[in-house]
C-alpha cells in the first residue's frame, strides 16, 4: 500500500515537472499567431503590473517571513498587443480571419468553434453598459474627489484606488464582518470597474461581431462536408443584421461603404455559405422570411450600381453574394414559388437582369448568370419571367460584345 501511494506521488511530481517545463517554454517564447500571442513586451508589462499590485508586500516579506498578504484582486492587464483582438475557443479571431497572413490555419474542432462563436455573438448582441457610473464607483470607495485620484492623462490612478480598496475590503470581508458581504461585493465591483474604465464600451462591439461573422464564414467554406448535417442556429441574429441594414439611412455613406469591416457584406457572405452547405438551412431561412429581407437589401444595393462601380465596392460585394444566395434557393421548389409569386419575390428577377448591364463587373455577372440558371433549370414559370425581363438579350449582348477600338489591321496582317 505504501509503495503504491509512493508510486502515485512520484508520478504526480513527474507530471508537475513536465507541466512547469512546458509552461516555461511558452512563457519565455515569442508568438504571434491565431492560437498564441505573447511577446517580450507583454511579459515585461505583466511583471510590472504584478509588482505594482503587490506594492510593499515583497519588502515586508523579506524583513518578516511570517508577513501575511492581504488578498486583493488584481485588475485585468490591458495588453496593447491584444487591442481589437477577440478570443474565442482557443483562437484569437482577428489573426484567424487574417487569411493573407495565416492562410488555411488548421481548425482542430470546427463544430466546437462554431458553437462558441454563436454563443459569443448572442452575448455580444445582448451586451449592455455597466450599471455603475464612474462617480458611483468613486463614492463606494470613499473617493469623492475624482481630480485627486486621476493621473495626468485623466485615467484612474490605480495606486490610490487600490489603497482605498484594501482598506474597505479588509473592513467588510465576510470572514471578519459577517454582515458586510453585500458591501464587500459592491467594493469589489467598484474597484474592478474603475481599473477597467478605459475599456468599458456601451452596447455591442461592431468589430467583434464582424470577427464572429467572418470566422463562421471561414468555417462553412472550409468544413462544408462536416457541417452539412447540422442546421445553422444563427439565422435569427443574421436576419436581424439584414433588417437593420435594410432600414439604415446611412447605408451608402462614405464611412460605411469604405469600411473594410462593414457588417452587411460579410453577413450575406455567411448567409450564402450556410445555404450552400445544407438543404436544412435553405428551408430554415425560408421559414424565417430571410429571402424577403435579403431581397430588400439586394434591391437597395443594385439600384446604386453604376458604370463606374468597381469589383471591390461595397454594393458589388452585396449584390454578388445575394445572387449566389438566390442560386442556392433556386434548387428548392418552395423557394422557387416565392420568385414566381408577384406579391413576393417576382420583382427581384428584373433586378437580376438589370445587373447584367454592368459587363465590366465580370464576377457579379457570373453570379447573376448562376442564379438565373438555377431558377430556370427546373421551373418553366421563372424561365418565362426571366425571358420577359430580357435575360437572354442581356446575356447575348455580353456574350457577343467586342471592343470596336481594336486595331483590325493587326488581325488582317496576321491572316495574310
Amino acid at each position: 500500500m505504501v509503495r503504491k501511494n509512493s508510486h502515485k506521488c512520484f508520478s504526480v511530481k513527474i507530471d508537475l515537472i513536465l507541466f512547469l517545463r512546458r509552461f516555461h517554454f511558452h512563457f519565455s517564447g515569442e508568438y504571434d499567431q491565431p492560437e498564441t500571442i505573447w511577446s517580450n513586451e507583454m511579459r515585461r508589462l505583466m511583471i510590472e503590473k504584478i509588482a505594482v499590485h503587490l506594492a510593499d508586500f515583497s519588502p515586508r516579506l523579506m524583513s518578516n517571513i511570517a508577513a501575511i498578504y492581504s488578498y486583493c484582486t488584481i485588475p485585468i492587464i490591458d495588453y496593447p498587443q491584444l487591442e481589437n483582438e477577440l478570443f474565442c475557443n482557443i483562437y484569437y479571431l482577428r489573426h484567424l480571419c487574417d487569411e493573407q497572413t495565416f492562410p488555411d490555419w488548421p481548425i482542430r474542432e470546427p463544430i466546437a468553434l462554431l458553437k462558441d462563436c454563436l454563443q459569443m455573438w448572442k452575448a455580444e448582441l445582448e451586451k449592455k453598459g455597466s450599471d455603475m457610473s464612474v462617480s458611483e464607483a468613486y463614492e463606494v470607495l470613499g473617493l469623492n474627489n475624482k481630480d485627486e485620484t486621476n493621473s495626468a492623462d485623466g485615467q484612474p490612478n490605480e495606486s490610490i484606488i487600490r489603497k482605498a480598496y484594501f482598506r474597505l475590503a479588509n473592513k467588510y470581508h465576510p470572514d471578519k464582518n459577517p454582515t458586510g458581504r453585500d458591501m464587500f461585493e459592491r467594493v469589489n465591483k467598484a474597484y474592478e470597474f474603475l481599473c477597467a474604465a478605459s475599456r468599458i464600451q456601451q452596447g455591442p462591439n461592431e468589430f467583434n461581431i464582424y470577427l464572429l461573422l467572418k470566422t463562421q464564414s471561414i468555417l462553412y467554406r472550409r468544413h462544408k462536408t462536416l457541417l452539412a448535417e447540422y442546421k445553422y442556429a444563427g439565422y435569427p441574429m443574421l436576419i436581424r443584421i439584414l433588417e437593420t441594414e435594410a432600414k439604415n439611412d446611412q447605408l451608402f455613406s462614405t464611412g460605411n461603404t469604405t469600411k473594410a469591416t462593414a457588417l452587411l457584406p460579410i453577413a450575406i457572405e455567411l448567409l450564402y455559405y450556410t445555404l450552400d452547405c445544407s438543404e436544412l438551412n435553405c428551408e430554415e431561412l425560408r421559414r424565417e422570411n430571410g429571402l424577403e429581407i435579403l431581397t430588400q437589401v439586394f434591391q437597395r444595393c443594385s439600384s446604386v450600381l453604376t458604370k463606374s462601380s468597381k469589383p471591390d465596392d461595397f454594393v458589388v460585394a452585396v449584390c454578388q453574394y445575394s445572387a449566389l444566395c438566390y442560386s442556392v434557393a433556386g434548387h428548392f421548389e418552395r423557394s422557387r414559388d416565392l420568385f414566381a409569386d408577384p406579391n413576393k419575390l417576382q420583382h427581384v428577377l428584373r433586378e437580376l437582369c438589370h445587373c447584367l448591364n454592368y459587363s465590366h463587373l465580370k464576377q457579379l455577372c457570373a453570379c447573376v448568370c448562376k442564379a438565373a440558371m438555377s431558377l430556370c433549370e427546373a421551373d418553366v414559370r421563372l424561365r418565362e419571367l426571366l425571358h420577359r425581363h430580357g435575360l437572354f438579350v442581356y446575356a447575348c449582348r455580353g456574350l457577343f460584345n467586342y471592343d470596336y477600338t481594336l486595331d483590325v489591321s493587326r488581325f488582317l496582317c496576321r491572316s495574310v
